[in-house]
């Protein structure tokens, strides 16, 4: 029987993304507790082999609570963006394959198709890294609070030559959202192959703007929408 709580929907999340091919032993999916500074995380180890009683609270300043258990050095990450974004509960931070080559080069994500449209604000890159610390890992606050900046009031972001993190209003809206952004990239670079090839460009999804909120609002983000992705991702990549 799945597990409907929250804890037991950020181990479901965990296990769906890991077999999407979107974390890869590396990677994390966090939640906001709902009416308080904390988000549940799970302790350092895969998301493939996450459970239950895997599952910690941290407070937004990094204190683990109630528990002994080590976590991810990347939870800053998650929870500078918590702090700059009350619309964001919820966010998975990545590597997925098919995003990273727009990590290290000047192409920008473009919607491509129409679920693609919820990025029509843009995927900024990040790159002011303290490198002395972890060379390309965000684990300092004073660089986690440049990189919420640098992501502002947009859906997604790229790290430079690390990866990337999407955020979302629930959890289920983040793990559908961050399938999109891996699909856009995917079909862009198939777009952008066959573009190459036969002399021309990709048609992106850039307008009109009726079109877009059209899409967005009243299509891709309408609950019943989200759930049907969800309970699709959770039917095919998720586990008893």
């Amino acid at each position: 029987m799945t597990d409907d709580s929250l804890t037991g929907r950020l181990v479901t999340a965990n296990h769906v993304l890991t077999d999407y091919g979107v974390l890869d032993g590396f990677g994390h999916v966090t939640v906001r507790e709902p009416g308080a500074d904390e988000m549940l995380v799970s302790r350092y180890q895969s998301s493939a082999l996450v459970e239950t009683d895997d599952i910690i609270r941290m407070s937004l300043d990094g204190t683990v609570l109630g528990s002994d258990d080590a976590t991810y050095s990347e939870t800053a990450i998650h929870r500078a963006i918590y702090r700059a974004r009350d619309d964001v509960n919820a966010v998975v931070h990545h590597h997925a394959p098919a995003v990273m080559p727009f990590t290290v080069t000047d192409a920008e994500i473009e919607p491509v198709f129409h679920m693609g449209a919820i990025f029509r604000d843009g995927v900024p890159t990040f790159d002011d890294y303290d490198h002395a610390e972890r060379g390309r890992l965000v684990v300092t606050e004073a660089e986690s609070d440049r990189m919420a900046a640098a992501l502002g009031d947009r859906r997604a972001q790229l790290l430079e030559g690390h990866g990337a993190n999407v955020t979302g209003a629930t959890l289920e809206e983040v793990v559908v959202a961050t399938v999109y952004l891996v699909m856009n990239a995917r079909y862009q670079l198939a777009a952008m192959d066959v573009a190459d090839a036969v002399g021309g460009e990709p048609r992106y999804y850039d307008g009109p703007e009726e079109s877009l909120d059209a899409m967005v609002d009243g299509v891709i983000l309408r609950p019943r929408t989200v759930r049907r992705m969800w309970d699709h991702l959770v039917a095919v990549h998720g586990r008893e």
